[in-house]
């Protein structure tokens, strides 16, 4: 959920919130605030998907863990008898994703989509808050570095069953080094910030390992001059840089 650059030229001097009260606040203008990360994560994201359903067994539980506005959880409610769990901090971005999925939802023939899609406002980064096991599949987009490698981990592991299936994608440390997650609030002008952990692909495969997950597929991506027509203008200034990674895992044991 990482902001696309460091600060806005137009913006005050950053406040920093916690991840939920910042979330909150964002959700307004989440979905149409030109994130350029957000849109090539959109755009990797459906290219994943039918790798990622392919491993899928019939009637697969999935979890959107950190669902945000709904973003890629609108994609879920297209595979067929699934039973689809969004988890997010945020209230307000819930309340978004409630809306954006019921018209998804709405569109899809019966014998097309989901069979349930439900979501919960819960603490992800806590085990106990979620409070959900024996789910086929997890999915996390640019969700991982709000909180501690070890956090996200074991409630993925908690969470999935064994053979399960995990889609991850997060903000790449280059991009972390010098960018964190923000927004500028549209009334003040105030550059809001909030907790961003750079995490490094060598720590999420330490936890990888750790846990008892095998990596299936992962890919970094750098912005390239032919992304700007899609991800838009603001993401020029990261051309050549590593801004987004994804990996695909099922978990062994």
């Amino acid at each position: 959920m990482a902001s696309q650059s460091g600060r806005s030229p137009n913006a005050k001097n950053p406040n920093s919130l916690p991840v939920k009260e910042a979330y909150d606040q964002w959700a307004a203008t989440y979905d149409t605030d030109g994130n350029f990360l957000q849109a090539l994560d959109s755009i990797m994201v459906a290219g994943l998907l039918p790798k990622f359903t392919s491993l899928l067994p019939p009637k697969p539980i999935i979890l959107d863990l950190g669902s945000g506005t709904g973003r890629n959880t609108c994609r879920l409610l297209q595979i067929p008898e699934a039973q689809v769990l969004g988890l997010d901090i945020s209230a307000n971005m819930i309340e978004k994703a409630k809306s954006r999925c019921g018209e998804v939802w709405n569109s899809l023939s019966p014998s097309s989509r989901a069979s349930t899609f439900t979501f919960k406002t819960c603490d992800i980064s806590s085990v106990a808050a979620v409070g959900y096991f024996g789910a086929s599949a997890v999915i996390s987009t640019l969700v991982m570095e709000h909180m501690p490698l070890a956090n996200f981990f074991a409630v993925c592991h908690k969470v999935v069953a064994p053979g399960g299936i995990v889609l991850i994608t997060n903000m790449h440390s280059d991009m972390g080094a010098i960018s964190q997650a923000g927004f500028v609030d549209q009334a003040t002008g105030d550059k809001i910030q909030t907790k961003s952990y750079a995490h490094t692909i060598s720590d999420v495969e330490g936890h990888i390992a750790a846990k008892k997950f095998e990596i299936l597929w992962r890919e970094e991506r750098a912005v390239s001059e032919g992304d700007l027509e899609m991800i838009g203008a603001r993401g020029r200034k990261w051309v050549g840089v590593k801004v987004w990674f994804g990996m695909i895992l099922r978990k062994v044991s």
